[in-house]
Formats: C-alpha cells, structure tokens, sequence
C-alpha cells in the first residue's frame, strides 16, 4: 500500500511525503465470539521516506478567516454531538457494551518502522538525513498478576496494560546524499522496499549490504511498560492517582555531534522561516519576481508595515490603562455568555452570530 504525500500534514510541518509503504495490515476480529475474545491488530513494514515543504500558497485575508471559523463551528458541533452521543448511546446500549469491552482488550502489534527525513535546503552544501526507527511494540491487556487476560463488565473501568519496546532508535546523519533509484518508487516491490529502508540505495538501485553506519542521538533502546487505570470511586477513597505508568528502559545512551547539532540548528531555523512565510502567505504574490516585480514589493512593504503596526500595538498594550483593562474585561464577559449559549444551543437550528469587535481583538492580541 502506497502512502499519500499528505500523510504528515497532521503534524502541521513544511514537511511532505516523497515516497511511502505499507506493507500489510492484519485484523483478526473473532466473530462468532466478539466480546469474549480480543481483536488484534498487526502493522508491519511502515516506510516513509519525507522532505521540505517550503512551497507556500497564499489566500485572501477574508478566506482565511472564513475559513477559521468554520473551523472553529465545526470542531465545537462535532464535540459537544459526539459527547451526547456517547452519553447516551454508548454507555447505556448493548452495542456500546461491546465496543467499550474491544477496545479495552485490544491487542496491538507494529513492527518494522522506519521513518526518514531528507534534508537538502535547511543547510546547502551540507545534506543530512534524520529518522527513526522501531523493530517492535505491543501492547496487551493483562491482570494483577502481569499474565494476559480479557475483561468484561465493570471491570472495564479499572485496566491494566502491558507495553514491550523492541529498539527504538533515532538517527542524524550528517553531510549524506539522499537516496536515489533509478525507477519511480512506485513500481518498487515489497523486498526492494525492504532492502532500501534496511540498507538504503547504491548505485541507483537498493543496497544488499549497509552502505554507511548511521550516526544514533538514542542508540537502539529496548524496555517494557505497564499502564493501570482504577475506578474514579477507588481513587477518591485512596487518594490515589487514577492512572499510573511505570517505564522501564535498558541502557539509554544519546549523543550529538558537531555537524548534527549545526544541522538541527538549521532544520529549526528554516522551520521558523517557514512558518514566517506562512502567517503571510495570503499577501504572497502567486507569479515569479522575474514576471511582476512591483507585486514583490508590495507584498514586502505590506508584511513590514503589518509586523510595524503590530509591534506598536503591543508596545501600547504594555502600557494599557484602565480603560483598556475594561473594555477587554467587558469583552471577555460578552465571549463567555455568547459561548455558553452556544453549547446550549440546540445544533439543528443554531445560527450563530459573529461579533467582529472581540474577533478583531484577539486577532490583534495574537
């Protein structure tokens, strides 16, 4: 299975997806005894192989902030639905039953990950690859004695579970050549695959043997950990914590050399840089400086004089008098009765108002 060069927009980086694997998903759901006997998970071979993101599309300014606030009625209707239905559906129904006691005795096994970044535009002249990888995880529900087991009933509210690492691992190598194959990654076979993310590439073809030692921050570490969680009556009673997680790790051992930490240092800023260019982006000029020069200019002069205005605005704010510590006391009041109502709003027939004083104010504010 192919992974999509969306695949770590989650993690809101200038970083994209050049090439990605999946090389099997297992699901046993035992049928004719679901509930009585876990459901476990297999992952193996995850290979992502990522690189900057530097390209930046601008939008209007009345966009992004429609946009936002769609956003923002989305994600509230969606939790406060989801929080109702979970009240009343899951908790109280035979189904609910039944889902709360797989996922409480899931079983999970990922194996084979690897995970790289290649680097040729945060330091030039000095490429360097980052990554990280993991032989093994798995997690099982177990009871007091640490032996596997399977829970039901109420005793769903107080779980234990039981973790194994095998060799995580992460890797900076400093002044190396990215990969490169001669053929597109597509039309790789699940062991060419496995041969590039185990050995890398050679020659534009994949590797049968390590062509260069990785450079580890944290050598291959191995451990174990075990996670409870007790019933909220039996906790209040004890005054003990409602969860706990003990973490046993063998030898940790981290290091950073000269070249790692410029490249790191570089990789940050470049990451800066980025997100500079982002909270602007929708004044950026879509066409090159060679074809509309003027446009350039203008986009420089409105992004100083916006960081100016701001800069002044916070120089004021941090000598703000009592008249400004009232109108944002009164503005705070206002926010928090609109939003109030608007959770008890009734979510098939809310129309929700947008107050632009309190929106222009935060907007100034952040």
């Amino acid at each position: 299975m192919q992974l999509k060069p969306e695949a770590l927009n989650a993690l809101k980086l200038p970083v994209r997806v050049k090439a990605g694997f999946l090389g099997s998903v297992k699901l046993k759901v035992p049928w004719t005894r679901l509930g009585q006997e876990p459901v476990v998970v297999y992952l193996d071979r995850i290979f992502v192989l990522a690189e900057p993101a530097t390209d930046v599309e601008g939008r209007s300014e009345d966009s992004i902030q429609e946009a936002k606030r769609n956003l923002i009625r989305e994600m509230e209707t969606k939790l406060v639905e989801r929080a109702r239905r979970l009240q009343t559906e899951m908790n109280k129904s035979w189904m609910g039953s039944v889902i709360n006691t797989i996922v409480g005795n899931l079983k999970l096994s990922i194996s084979n990950i690897h995970i790289r970044y290649e680097d040729l535009e945060s330091n030039p002249g000095h490429p360097f690859s980052a990554g990280v990888t993991l032989e093994k995880l798995s997690a099982v529900t177990i009871d007091e004695s640490g032996k596997e087991t399977f829970i039901t009933g109420g005793t769903l509210d107080s779980i234990q579970k039981s973790v194994e690492l095998d060799r995580l691992a992460f890797y900076l190598d400093s002044d190396m050549s990215p990969w490169h194959i001669d053929k597109p990654w597509e039309v790789l076979t699940p062991f060419e695959w496995d041969q590039i993310f185990r050995f890398g590439t050679k020659d534009g073809k994949p590797a049968d043997c390590l062509t260069r030692k990785h450079f580890y921050i944290l050598q291959p570490v191995s451990g174990n950990a075990k996670y409870s969680k007790s019933q909220p009556n039996e906790s209040s009673n004890t005054a003990q914590p409602l969860q706990k997680a003990y973490v046993n790790l063998d030898d940790v051992t981290l290091c950073l050399s000269k070249g790692g930490y410029r490249d790191v240092m570089k990789l940050a800023d470049n990451f800066a840089a980025f997100n500079q260019r982002l909270k602007y982006a929708h004044y950026r000029p879509s066409v090159p400086v060679k074809i509309d020069a003027k446009s350039w200019w203008q986009y420089a002069y409105r992004v100083v004089s916006e960081q100016i205005k701001i800069a002044r605005y916070l120089n004021r704010e941090m000598r703000m008098s009592w008249e400004h510590v009232l109108k944002y006391t009164s503005l705070r009041k206002r926010y928090i009765t609109q939003y109030a109502s608007l959770l008890k709003s009734d979510f098939s027939r809310i129309v929700v108002d947008d107050d632009e004083e309190i929106e222009e104010a935060l907007d100034r504010g952040t």
